[in-house]
């Protein structure tokens, strides 16, 4: 059937390219052909697509009965045009999602380019559909229940053990099929910590508040994060083989060449006063030894205050002054200046820090530009990646491994040594490096994740899941 379908959306294309109206792939020999009720069999089964309520399923199904009967050629050119209609929008939502980002997502995203094609092939949407699969095939499990303030550990005996074994077993943590035994064992334990680090939950294979929510939230309820994440990464993702992927409430960056991941690396991304947007770009050049100039928001909610209270002494720890150009080679002293007499949007200072190891940005950033002044770079603030919760920065993403980074996206192209890259670091001197070719980055934002065929729920950070979830009255079956 599957087959069939995708057969039948390329000729569709190539029909649609020369001819919108044409009703060639819907008949043959003047008998509706059967690519169409496997068109309308396969969009009606596709739990994927939240928007059901966008496909007139009940005037395609009266034309096909209509013309059986009658094979009047009026009603075979409603027919055509119906399907045609009926293909391109299951064509748009499939590769492009049912809705509007700005509905969840406000301002904090960059529009997203539409796309024609007929199926997206990305990895990152093809492990989604996976997940999806996988828990559409588990049974159902049974919500434990404790006393108030109970935590479940290693070495003693529950009632509610048995239960939770064979709960942990139907999603694949709890390895043994015997779950009458009411001690909390090593294989439980083993269980539990694997199903925390799924969750980004603490490891520590105790069953806490914390870990029990997690575990009482149901297969269904899983199911619906898994196609809202579907829905959100098709207004994003484009079919690239090569490009740099960072799941914001994942807190990673992963590079992609086709279907492997070559590297990964720890991140921080934006607070939630602070969020990193949601975007796909290019990386289009590197800056070594960068400067780091304030952006509008961190002048006004952070470095504004302490001006206008003559509070210096902070931004001189932090390295920051104030400049009359971009290099900080004409530099005021905060002292000399009556900042009352200004306001941040019209101070004609440029605030920033001079490349060095105090410097925000550390020793390299990425670039992609963009209207929010987000990117990827080093930092000096390495001891942040040993925590759990890093939603940390003021929007940009700090990442653990930027010299690596570096290094596999220069060596795309050119034989580098990180003895190279060190050298160019050595004198301290701001440089710009171009890479040969663009690189395509995504900022997303999936609390669902498929690594290597493992399924990975993540804290909803952002809030943008309850959202979307709250807002189910937009979603159709």
């Amino acid at each position: 059937m599957l087959k069939r379908v995708m057969v039948v959306l390329l000729l569709c294309l190539f029909l649609y390219a020369n001819d919108e109206n044409s009703t060639i792939a819907w008949f043959e020999d003047g008998k509706i052909s059967p690519n169409l009720a496997a068109l309308v069999k396969t969009i009606k089964n596709d739990d994927t697509i939240l928007c059901k309520n966008y496909f007139d399923f009940k005037a395609i199904d009266n034309l096909i009965e209509g013309y059986r009967y009658t094979h009047d050629e009026s009603v075979k050119k409603k027919l055509g045009e119906l399907a045609n209609k009926l293909l391109f929008i299951y064509i748009n939502v499939k590769n492009n999602g049912c809705y509007d980002p700005s509905i969840f997502l406000h301002e904090n995203f960059l529009p997203p380019k539409k796309h024609l094609q007929t199926s997206l092939h990305n990895p990152i949407i093809q492990g989604l559909y996976e997940a999806l699969r996988k828990y559409k095939r588990l049974q159902d499990w049974q919500k434990i229940v404790t006393d108030d303030y109970v935590y479940l550990k290693k070495g003693k005996e529950y009632d509610e053990v048995p239960a939770l074994k064979k709960r942990l077993y139907i999603e694949g943590y709890y390895k043994d099929k015997d779950f009458n035994d009411s001690f909390f064992d090593k294989k439980l334990e083993t269980a539990v910590k694997e199903f925390q680090a799924h969750h980004g939950l603490k490891v520590d294979g105790i069953v806490g508040p914390m870990t029990l929510e997690a575990v009482n939230i149901s297969r269904q309820e899983k199911i619906e994060q898994i196609l809202i994440n579907i829905e959100r990464a098709r207004w994003f993702l484009d079919d690239d083989r090569f490009f740099i992927f960072v799941d914001i409430p994942g807190y990673f960056l992963q590079i992609y060449d086709g279907n492997e991941t070559i590297f990964s690396s720890k991140v921080v991304v934006g607070r939630k006063s602070r969020p990193t947007p949601q975007m796909r770009n290019t990386i289009s050049y590197a800056i070594l030894n960068p400067y780091w100039r304030a952006p509008k928001t961190i002048i006004k909610e952070d470095i504004w205050p302490h001006l206008v209270q003559r509070d210096f002494d902070i931004l001189k720890q932090e390295g920051i002054v104030a400049a009359i150009d971009r290099d900080g080679k004409e530099i005021v002293d905060f002292e000399d200046i009556n900042w009352s007499c200004f306001t941040p949007k019209d101070a004609p200072f440029i605030f920033l820090q001079k490349p060095g190891p105090k410097n925000f940005l550390g020793f390299i950033k990425f670039m992609f530009p963009n209207r929010f002044d987000v990117y990827l770079h080093d930092t000096n603030h390495p001891e942040l990646f040993k925590y759990p919760y890093r939603a940390l920065s003021s929007g940009c993403v700090r990442v653990q491994k930027p010299i690596e980074l570096y290094h596999i996206l220069k060596t795309r192209y050119k034989n580098i040594t990180y003895r190279d890259i060190v050298a160019r670091l050595w004198d301290g001197k701001t440089k710009k490096e171009v890479f040969k070719e663009k690189v395509p980055v995504y900022l997303l934002y999936l609390t669902v994740f498929n690594k290597n065929g493992e399924v990975y729920f993540y804290p909803d950070i952002y809030g943008i899941d309850t959202s979307m979830l709250q807002k189910r009255g937009l979603f159709h079956d």
